[in-house]
C-alpha cells in the first residue's frame, strides 16, 4: 500500500502547466526552423534518367537505397553536398547556387539555404538540426507529385 501512496505523492507534484509549455516549446522550435528556410525562387532537382523531382532546402536523404542511379543534381539556389555513400559517409561534392553536376556515385544529399557544416555531418552521420532527414524512397512518397501513383 505504501508504494501506492507514493506513487500518488509523486504525481500531485506533476506540472501540467510545465508539461504543456515543454510540448508547445518543442513544436514552436521545430515550427522555427521549418519558417526559417526563407522565400527561393529556384530549389534544387535531382534526375535519376528522365526522371526528377524538386529537394527541398533543408532536407537530408540518407539513402537512396533500392533506387534508379542519381544521374544529375541541379543547385538552383541551394548548397548541395553528396556524399558517395549511405549515411553521409565517403568522398563528398558541395555544389553552390546556380551549379549543376552528374555525380559518379551519390549515396546520400543534404541540401540547405546556407553553407552546410560537412565535417559535423560526417562526424555525427545526421544532418544539423532542423533539417528533414528521410531516405529516398520516403522523400518521394512525401514529395514527388505522381509518385504516390506510379
Amino acid at each position: 500500500m505504501s508504494g501506492i501512496s507514493s506513487t500518488a505523492e509523486q504525481c500531485k507534484n506533476y506540472d501540467m502547466a510545465g508539461a504543456a509549455r515543454d510540448l508547445l516549446g518543442s513544436l514552436r522550435q521545430y515550427l522555427e526552423g521549418f519558417a526559417r528556410r526563407g522565400a527561393i525562387t529556384k530549389g534544387a532537382k535531382i534526375f535519376h534518367g528522365e526522371y526528377s523531382y524538386d529537394l527541398l532546402p533543408d532536407t537530408a536523404i540518407i539513402d537512396f537505397t533500392n533506387m534508379a542511379r542519381v544521374t544529375s543534381v541541379e543547385a538552383g539556389e541551394c548548397y548541395v553536398c553528396i556524399f558517395t555513400k549511405p549515411r553521409y559517409q565517403g568522398s563528398y561534392m558541395i555544389i553552390g547556387p546556380g551549379e549543376k553536376i552528374t555525380p559518379g556515385a551519390c549515396g546520400s544529399i543534404v541540401v540547405g539555404m546556407r553553407k552546410l557544416p560537412v565535417n559535423a555531418i560526417r562526424k555525427n552521420a545526421r544532418p544539423p538540426d532542423f533539417f528533414w532527414e528521410l531516405s529516398g524512397a520516403k522523400y518521394q512518397w512525401h514529395f514527388a507529385t505522381g509518385y504516390k501513383y506510379a
